[in-house]
């Protein structure tokens, strides 16, 4: 599919436009690859949803002009898309990174956010999270310059030791390489942004729109903190609800993709009556 492209003054944005309906959705990725929504949007464009789906800037096809893209500006971003596309709002759905991202457009134009569906949100932190040690380990590997070794403690930490598998078998051997390639931006630019970044009950109360907050089940067997991220949100964000998908981890997205978008269909069907 032809990516679409536009500049800001801080990155050049490719995006997908894909499917046909009057409800727009646009997903925003988490970190390492700009595809995991890939097959989740295929499945929604199927169903009837005009599907805009974005490599964020230092992903994919996307460029980070500004050597460190802040969350408010990846939001900045996102509302970019929209307008570039004609859209007037969107349900927009994040993954990881992207669920703070999500998050943050939701905050500042909450005029474009129809639905909010935040899958394993990353940030902000809550302070009775489980302390799960990939990330420390992935960060002192990132320090060491070794990117692919600190790519398998996170990945590995949060999604369980078949996370390359999954990876191949829904985006081939050539998706797993590009988010092997992708680590290098994601520790030494995107994570500082993302630790820079605050979002708390103040921010919170500027969300409108109703937010599902999918947690992957395995999490409590791998000791991650999104479960307690998002029970956080739910204490801020009186209408939002939280939905346990048992079976799945943090790479929930490429694990059952068809789950994924009958999830999201099911709350934007929902909330669009």
């Amino acid at each position: 599919m032809a990516m679409k492209t536009l500049d800001t003054t801080d990155a050049q944005i490719a995006y997908t436009d894909e499917g046909r309906g009057d409800n727009v959705v646009l997903l925003l990725h988490g970190s390492f690859s700009a595809d995991w929504f890939a097959p989740v949007g295929r499945r929604l464009a199927d169903e009837g949803y005009r599907v805009l789906r974005v490599h964020r800037a230092g992903y994919g096809q996307s460029k980070d002009l500004a050597g460190g893209v802040s969350v408010q500006a990846h939001a900045d971003h996102a509302a970019k898309v929209l307008e570039d596309a004609g859209a007037r709002h969107a349900h927009v759905v994040g993954h990881s990174s992207g669920a703070s991202i999500a998050l943050q457009l939701a905050h500042a134009r909450p005029d474009l956010v129809r639905s909010l569906t935040l899958l394993e949100t990353a940030f902000p932190y809550a302070p009775d999270e489980p302390k799960n040690p990939a990330m420390p380990l992935a960060i002192e590997a990132a320090r060491e310059g070794d990117y692919e070794r600190g790519f398998d403690l996170f990945l590995g930490g949060v999604s369980g030791p078949d996370f390359r598998k999954v990876f191949i078998r829904e985006l081939g051997e050539n998706g797993l390489r590009e988010a092997e390639a992708s680590s290098r931006y994601f520790f030494t630019q995107e994570a500082p942004a993302l630790g820079a970044w605050h979002f708390g009950p103040v921010e919170a109360a500027h969300v409108t729109a109703p937010v599902l907050l999918i947690v992957g089940g395995e999490g409590e067997r791998l000791n991650t903190p999104h479960a307690a991220r998002s029970a956080q949100l739910f204490s801020w964000i009186p209408q939002s609800e939280i939905q346990v998908l048992q079976g799945l981890s943090h790479a929930l997205p490429l694990e059952d993709p068809t789950l994924i978008a009958t999830t999201i269909k099911k709350f934007i069907d929902h909330r669009s009556q």
